[in-house]
């Protein structure tokens, strides 16, 4: 039986690795409203960093907790 994965536990698996994510990784591999999720991980207590690359263009990483 083939278990569908949450949105939260996509977001994790990319992040997991400390690299950072641009934001159409993100979009392309968790959910086009990944935003959402990344609310949601640091809710529930990940270290979820954001950076500015360009104008308009962002990119993620997972801190070590």
């Amino acid at each position: 039986m083939l278990v569908k994965s949450t949105n939260l536990e996509k977001l994790i698996a990319i992040l997991k690795d400390g690299n950072w994510h641009s934001s159409d990784e993100l979009a392309a591999n968790v959910s086009f409203r990944f935003g959402h999720t990344v609310f949601e991980a640091r809710k529930k207590g990940f270290l979820v960093e954001k950076r500015q690359v360009a104008h308009n263009q962002f990119e993620y990483r997972l801190l070590a907790a």
